[in-house]
């Protein structure tokens, strides 16, 4: 095996981090107030002496960095939101026809308005065809017979 290489651990428990978070750990509230405070003193310190024009100079590179951050975050949301209604306009435009035969995986076909699945349990009272449970209450036998029935009462008269 071979052996490991200094600083090739790349997780969270390196011997570092464990001594510091057990050393934080073990600070009293005192401790932890005055830490805090030397840290504000020495901010204080460290911006006072910075030269203005550095300091200028610093916020905007670090403005122009966020802006440029915003800019791609929000290009690649508008990509894959453009990418989902690319994809949801071909799925409402394509055509139902032989469908269950040209199955894909990776489209949702039960979020189609169009496509109902799901047990064929309504039975016609005329016909006895099966429908799905949210079909339309009309049967088309029924229509055609009642069709037929005016046609003919028509034509005999």
């Amino acid at each position: 095996m071979p052996r490991k290489r200094k600083g090739a651990d790349l997780s969270r428990s390196t011997s570092k981090a464990r001594k510091l978070r057990n050393s934080r750990s073990e600070r009293t509230e005192e401790q932890i107030q005055q830490q805090n405070t030397d840290a504000r003193v020495r901010m204080t310190r460290l911006h006072q002496e910075e030269p203005e024009d550095t300091r200028d100079e610093r916020n905007e590179v670090r403005r122009l960095e966020q802006r440029q951050s915003r800019r791609f975050t929000v290009n690649r949301r508008r990509t894959n939101d453009q990418q989902r209604q690319q994809v949801h306009r071909a799925f409402i435009s394509d055509s139902f026809l032989r469908l269950a035969f040209q199955y894909e995986p990776d489209i949702e076909y039960y979020a189609h308005s169009k496509v109902v699945i799901g047990a064929m349990d309504k039975e016609c009272p005329h016909c006895h065809a099966l429908k799905f449970k949210m079909s339309q209450l009309g049967c088309v036998a029924r229509q055609e017979k009642c069709n037929y029935l005016k046609l003919k009462h028509h034509l005999n008269h």
